[in-house]
């Protein structure tokens, strides 16, 4: 009887993990987010110029992304997309800052050649 007991206990708690597994809602905002924050980044040249690595990093986040959605696993699809939105705006403020940079040492440059009054 308590062999009984504990098999239909351990049934019920597999039958509500496979439930909880499958109840996870696909992250369709995420996806969307993700997708055309990546895309938008793509086409700034600064982004291709001065953050390379971190936009291929959120290219390939944005592909894994994709690949959990088509295998339903959205847990990994949120997880991806998530961070292919957070790498591709790193590499939108890195290329901000680089360009920032370039700009500020541009005017110090003609600051130092003008002459002393």
């Amino acid at each position: 009887m308590q062999s009984k007991l504990i098999g239909t206990a351990l049934a019920a708690v597999a039958l509500a993990a496979l439930t909880a597994c499958s109840s996870i809602p696909a992250p369709q905002g995420e996806m969307a987010v993700a997708q055309s924050t990546v895309e938008r980044v793509s086409t700034v040249p600064q982004v291709t110029a001065y953050a390379p690595v971190e936009l291929q990093n959120a290219r390939d986040l944005w592909s894994k992304a994709q690949r959990a959605m088509e295998n339903k696993d959205y847990t990994d699809a949120r997880r991806y997309a998530e961070a292919a939105e957070a790498q591709a705006r790193l590499a939108e403020t890195k290329a901000q800052v680089a360009e920032n940079q370039a700009r500020l040492q541009a005017v110090q440059r003609g600051y130092q050649a003008q002459p002393a009054r």
